[in-house]
């Protein structure tokens, strides 16, 4: 095994205060916000599979309707 490092020695002697720091952080933050309610929805209307068949693109370009 290899001899630790300046870092590592550092960072063990650094654990309990990183611990401590996050065990706190855990217990200081705030509940997640409640969902708001879904919006109110609009009544059915049947769905539409072909267009009216009054304009469609590029067709009526340069006349009138």
């Amino acid at each position: 095994m290899t001899k630790p490092t300046a870092q590592e020695i550092q960072d063990i002697r650094d654990q309990p205060k990183i611990d401590a720091a996050y065990d706190k952080a855990l217990t200081n933050t705030e509940a997640a916000p409640k969902k708001k309610p879904a919006p109110k929805k609009y009544a059915k209307g049947g769905s539409v599979s072909h267009g009216d068949g009054i304009a469609q693109r590029g067709k009526t370009r340069g006349t009138m309707c």
